[in-house]
């Protein structure tokens, strides 16, 4: 089938920025799109918290776009990184969670879901910050009753460690030959030309978007996409290293 799209939010806080956010919920709204919601359940990281303070219940907000059919999905606990393991994804060097004992991440991941639950909110998937998880992260999640991942490098949804892996390895919205492929937007980080671009996207690609729901239907076990999967991964983060390398030489010139 042709090209398949899903969008997530990230770092969503009572502090952010909520000019932006209300901008893209609009156009998400106008043309039906249900994106998935990557709710931080105790928000710590004190770059976030810089953000101006949402005015009125949050947790209330949240509970209204769950009702409106928004997926929500648990982004770590705190956001505080305590690791400099790049975890499975191998994409960046710190995490909250990777390499971290199995009792450890359990007992944040727990709480964090307590959180959730407490503020009327449910959710089945998974958001690691920093896209940093390893085998210990998935193991937990397993036991707390999480069914999905939103990372993962192949084409299309996939199957492993017994989670469903949602594919996630672009951050901005471009035509794809093939596949099933997750948007990734730091709403706080956006720039006016990049939101734009979301919004001319998502206009002349509605039709191509899913639900996360209808997402994890495609998902698949089969050797050959969990291969691809891996040369992708592999191709990216040789580009990420070679993309580093060519930075600090430009500093050290």
């Amino acid at each position: 089938m042709s090209a398949r799209y899903l969008i997530r939010l990230d770092d969503i806080t009572p502090h952010m920025d909520w000019p932006r956010f209300e901008r893209l919920s609009s156009v998400f709204d106008e043309f039906g799109i249900q994106p998935l919601l990557g709710v931080i359940p105790d928000n710590r990281d004190p770059q976030l918290r810089q953000f101006p303070e949402f005015v009125g219940d949050f947790w209330e907000k949240v509970r209204s776009l769950q009702a409106r059919g928004w997926e929500i999905a648990q982004h770590g606990f705190q956001h505080v990184y305590v690791t400099q393991d790049c975890g499975l994804m191998g994409v960046n060097g710190l995490s909250e969670f990777a390499g971290l004992p199995f009792e450890t991440q359990l007992d944040k991941l727990m709480r964090g879901q307590s959180i959730l639950r407490e503020h009327g909110l449910s959710c089945e998937t998974f958001m690691a910050p920093s896209h940093s998880f390893d085998r210990q992260t998935l193991r937990a999640l397993r036991e707390l009753g999480f069914t999905t991942v939103t990372d993962g490098f192949a084409p299309w949804p996939s199957i492993e460690h017994g989670l469903i892996f949602l594919p996630q390895w672009l951050a901005n919205p471009r035509v794809l030959p093939l596949g099933v492929q997750t948007f990734c937007l730091h709403v706080n980080e956006m720039t006016e030309g990049q939101i734009r671009r979301v919004e001319q996207f998502v206009a002349d690609h509605h039709r191509e978007f899913l639900s996360f729901a209808e997402a994890r239907s495609l998902a698949t076990p089969r050797t050959l996409n969990r291969v691809a999967g891996r040369v992708i991964g592999s191709t990216l983060r040789g580009l990420k290293t070679v993309r580093r390398s060519l930075r600090r030489r430009r500093n050290s010139a």
